[in-house]
């Protein structure tokens, strides 16, 4: 990256901060806020260990239940959305793609209220602002859908700088009573991804979700999944271009009913006890661990379970396992930010056959269901990298640990999820690199010209047939880690 490009991403990312939250004011044209004196109590959660005693002088693995629902919205008025579209126009996107984007984009701008805001930024070679954020006014609205009816598709793929301007627009407006919000779809892999971990920290730091579709089988999959998991908004892919519309209708829903924003769940352990690995779940240095939420609709749930290990201990005493803390803002109310608190503790005891009578067998097969989704998002990021062979022998081991469980826990049935992991097993085996651009020999890529030098790696794919079945398998495993329903 050149000095001045280097410079123009600080002044970015400077402006963005300057317009964080703590700055915003009350956007013209977004509804009143509801009078309510208190927190109206439409987000709760609760937790809860998938066993009530645990084998005393033994490791144990289990799992915490968070549970975290909204609840239905009163009869109120809506918050007011802040959305921000960013469109992959890239070449690739030609054909019935393209149609599929327009009409779906034009059909969302219909659907959104007078006083909403929206931002549209395309992508393609470079990044182009077609909407500055502008509220929807019943005057405006034909100009909004003439600027979408000219894009075309061309070029390559810019995603980093799009988001960047995607950000940038919506912060520029951002609703402190409303609903901040990115939607970014894309066909391709970036042409280059160095500044995505600085982009995605600005946008925790300002509380926005990206919402992340990924159209077909070229784009990255593995970052677009990275993207929605890290800022707590969701990952869909959309397999034809005839599906783009109604998912843009199922996002545009939830966001017009969400009653929390920026939920973020901390997580501390007790004395003895490992909060294992998971996909999304970070590690703090102070030994607690967080992850983003995102916005909650209401009537929607989030149903997250948490791999512990807990280590041996005398009988009879309480292993204080998790302390739970949930943030967010309350959108409905307007009480300001909000916490739920839960602590989870369990008895011990050395009477095996209580220990057995006191696993609650639903949430213990759920917690099975959750490592195997966990395993299956390893296996396919290895894969991607061109790491077949450990793919393969983590799918392999989260086999062997399903029939495990299915011995110890007897009445479980997971049949299903056998099969499911065995077809991951074939399919990341079919998984080959893309071919690598050749170098000269005898020069660096510092020492080649610039045009020569790749920007960013395809990752490695199945044949096409496979793909699209490897991609399924991730969004459904990446939806279950999450603990969103699908």
């Amino acid at each position: 990256m050149t000095p001045r490009s280097s410079l123009a991403w600080v002044l970015l990312f400077s402006s963005i901060a300057a317009c964080s939250p703590k700055h915003a004011k009350l956007a013209i044209g977004s509804p009143a806020p509801i009078a309510m004196s208190s927190d109206p109590k439409l987000v709760e959660m609760t937790a809860e260990p998938t066993t009530t005693l645990l084998q005393a002088s033994w490791t144990t693995e289990l799992g915490i239940r968070i549970k975290i629902s909204g609840n239905q919205l009163p009869d109120a008025r809506r918050p007011a959305l802040n959305l921000g579209l960013v469109l992959d126009t890239s070449g690739s996107m030609e054909g019935d793609a393209i149609d599929a984007l327009r009409s779906s984009a034009k059909g969302l701008v219909e659907k959104l209220r007078d006083g909403d805001r929206l931002s549209i930024v395309t992508f393609d070679s470079h990044s182009d602002v077609l909407v500055p954020n502008t509220v929807i006014t019943r005057s405006n609205r034909p100009q909004i859908l003439h600027a979408i009816e000219l894009i075309r598709a061309k070029g390559t793929t810019d995603l980093v700088n799009g988001l960047a301007q995607g950000l940038s627009q919506v912060v520029s407006n951002q609703l402190p009573a409303g609903i901040n919000r990115i939607v970014l779809l894309s066909d391709g892999v970036p042409n280059s991804s160095v500044q995505l971990p600085a982009m995605l920290a600005s946008i925790h730091q300002n509380g926005i979700s990206v919402t992340s579709l990924g159209f077909g089988i070229d784009y990255d999959t593995t970052l677009m999944a990275q993207i929605a998991r890290d800022t707590g908004g969701s990952f869909k892919y959309i397999e034809k271009p005839d599906q783009v519309a109604a998912i843009f209708d199922h996002e545009l829903t939830k966001m017009t009913t969400v009653v929390g924003r920026n939920l973020q769940l901390v997580l501390e352990p007790g004395p003895g006890v490992t909060i294992e690995a998971l996909p999304g779940l970070q590690a703090s240095g102070d030994g607690k661990f967080y992850t983003t939420v995102g916005d909650l609709p209401a009537g929607e749930v989030r149903d997250l379970m948490i791999p512990i290990k807990v280590s041996a201990r005398a009988e009879g005493t309480l292993a204080e396992l998790v302390q739970a803390s949930l943030t967010f803002e309350d959108v409905i109310g307007h009480s300001g930010a909000q916490k739920r608190e839960a602590f989870v503790g369990v008895r011990t005891s050395n009477d095996l056959d209580k220990v057995h009578a006191a696993i609650k067998m639903d949430l213990e097969a759920a917690r099975v269901r959750s490592s195997a989704a966990a395993a299956i998002l390893q296996a396919i990021t290895l894969a991607r990298q061109g790491q077949v062979a450990p793919a393969r022998q983590t799918i392999a081991a989260a086999i062997a640990a399903v029939k495990a469980a299915a011995t110890r826990l007897k009445d479980a049935d997971f049949s299903q999820l056998l099969k499911e992991l065995e077809n991951v097993g074939k399919q990341v085996a079919q998984v080959v690199a893309a071919p690598q651009p050749e170098l000269v020999i005898g020069k660096s890529a510092s020492e080649m010209p610039k045009h020569q030098v790749p920007m960013s790696v395809p990752p490695a794919m199945a044949p096409p047939a496979v793909e699209p079945m490897l991609r399924r398998a991730e969004e459904a495993a990446t939806a279950n880690v999450q603990g969103r329903e699908r």
